[in-house]
Parts: C-alpha cells; structure tokens; sequence
C-alpha cells in the first residue's frame, strides 16, 4: 500500500501545479491589458500615464586621467619596483628566508606621498 506513495504524491503535486499554471494563464488571457506596476512603485504619482522612451542625454566619460590616478599608478609602480629589487637580492644571495627588515638608511630620500584610494565613482 505504501509501496506507490512518493510517486503518487509526486504525481498530485505536478498535477496542481499544472492546474495552477492553467488557472494562472486563463486568468491574463481574459484580464484586460494593463501595465502593472511594483507594489513599492504604485504609490507613487505620475505613473498612470506611459510616456514614450526619450534618448538620454549621453553622459561623457573622461578617459583622460586627473593627477590622483597619476599620482597612485606612480605610487603602484614604485611601489612594485621595490618588491622586484628585494626578490632579485634575495635570488642574488640564495636565500630561502624571509629578508631581514630594511634598516632606515636603505630607504630613499624621497618620501611617497600619502595618495587616497581613487575609484572610477569617486573623483577629487
């Protein structure tokens, strides 16, 4: 008796849902056509009307960068510079551990600038 349940059960359940599916295809073939909005756009005013699709004004992009990219790809590169020049004394001394800490007089005379993070959003 048991044996057949899931299937049966199974079956019952693709069977309302085709039943729903049908009701729910009946019920917009005879419901009037009606642009329908979000629940959190309906009470909002001006949208009872459908305006036709306007071009947008074009916005423009620079794609000239301003000095603060200038300035953190200056900073990426030097920055990047150093970290080859460690690795290749490392492989030149054969090291395997990690390098010892660099004393203060092997850092350059020219100090990097604080650069803020720069995001293609955010401008200064």
């Amino acid at each position: 008796m048991f044996d057949n349940l899931p299937a049966a059960l199974l079956t019952l359940f693709l069977a309302a849902c085709v039943l729903w599916l049908v009701w729910q295809a009946f019920r917009r073939a005879l419901s009037p056509r009606k642009r329908r909005l979000e629940p959190s756009l309906a009470d909002e005013s001006g949208h009872d009307r459908i305006e036709p699709a306007r071009p947008q004004a074009a916005t423009t992009v620079s794609t000239i960068p301003d000095a603060a990219d200038v300035l953190a790809l200056k900073a990426a590169i030097d920055n990047l510079a150093r970290q080859v020049a460690a690795l290749e004394k490392r492989l030149a001394a054969g090291q395997t551990s990690l390098p010892p800490q660099p004393l203060p007089s092997d850092r350059s005379t020219d100090p990097s600038p604080i650069i803020p993070s720069v995001s293609p959003d955010h401008r200064i």
